[in-house]
């Protein structure tokens, strides 16, 4: 190890630090998505109704997953009739050899997937002693584990063309605890932590195939039916439109991590100061620092090849 193994590292970090501070009052500059190949599940209503149809407006062909056949097909629909080019597939994301199956349908009939949205998303809104446990185990399977299916089916063609973007969709409730949403917290957790696992994953082996995920507060949905946010002026409900348009602009910009409302970024750094017992040197770094200042940090101190020898 010389002087250049140690420091270089250290001093790209400030570089980046810096880079990042004087470009972010500046507008990022949003990539086209004209002719993209976009895979969302959950499409049939929601934001992920409302994601397919703008991002088909902006020149998209939309491949939709859904188990509510009516709703993803009303979807497509109003895609084709607006001059779209869309393809609706009914599918259980918790359903690995579905997920499989129609992933192989989709790319004969609208080409290989060049954007993944994992967004389908279902909330029990029980009590951890009163949540059935069947509800519990589905909750997992569809908010967290069915990510893993959906992106083993189209990433392989994304590292082969070193192209493409996985998109999750998960949650402020997998960062903040909640009553009444312990396995809906617990999936969300998984989700986003499988994101970024994922980003570093891929960082590490040079690909440019980026990783978005998305940490919403509730959003103005059937799902969150009943919600209320006693003091909106603090962090109000999210409305639909709002969460889609913020999606869209993570992918156009490649943004890694998303909260919403934006205010949530700085929540996220108290609660982890809040903690000083689980507080680490590095933990610190990666939620401060920018994203790929973060990154260059870790690959220094050996973090990124801590695994390398496990078998």
């Amino acid at each position: 190890m010389g002087f250049t193994d140690d420091f270089l590292p250290l001093f790209v970090v400030i570089f980046q630090i810096i880079q990042s501070i004087i470009f972010w009052p500046f507008p990022k500059s949003k990539k086209n998505l004209n002719g993209e190949i976009v895979c969302i599940t959950g499409a049939g209503n929601g934001i992920g109704a409302l994601i397919a149809k703008k991002l088909a407006d902006k020149g998209c062909v939309i491949v939709a997953l859904d188990v509510n056949i009516k709703g993803n097909d009303e979807t497509v629909e109003e895609i084709r009739k607006n001059g779209g080019e869309a393809y609706a597939f009914k599918c259980d994301v918790s359903d690995r050899a579905e997920v499989y199956e129609v992933a192989k349908k989709a790319a004969k009939l609208a080409g290989d997937v060049t954007i993944l949205i994992n967004n389908a998303g279902i909330v029990g809104g029980k009590s951890f002693l009163e949540a059935d446990d069947a509800m519990v185990q589905k909750t997992f399977e569809v908010n967290a584990i069915s990510h893993f299916w959906t992106t083993k089916a189209f990433l392989p063609k994304m590292v082969e063309k070193n192209h493409g973007h996985i998109v999750s969709i998960a949650s402020s409730a997998g960062y903040f605890a909640a009553p009444k949403m312990v396995d809906y917290c617990a999936s969300k957790a998984a989700a986003a932590h499988f994101a970024d696992s994922l980003s570093v994953e891929l960082y590490k082996a040079n690909s440019a195939v980026k990783v978005t995920w998305v940490c919403p507060y509730a959003i103005a949905t059937g799902m969150f039916e009943g919600f209320f946010a006693k003091r909106p002026w603090l962090v109000d409900i999210l409305t639909p439109e709002s969460v889609a348009e913020s999606v869209i602009y993570g992918i156009q910009t490649n943004a890694d991590r998303l909260f919403l409302p934006g205010s949530l970024n700085i929540s996220m750094v108290n609660k982890n100061i809040e903690r000083k017992e689980t507080l680490t040197f590095f933990k610190i770094l990666n939620q401060i620092l920018p994203r790929k200042a973060g990154l260059t940090f870790l690959s220094w101190g050996g973090v990124l090849d801590a695994m390398n020898d496990v078998r």
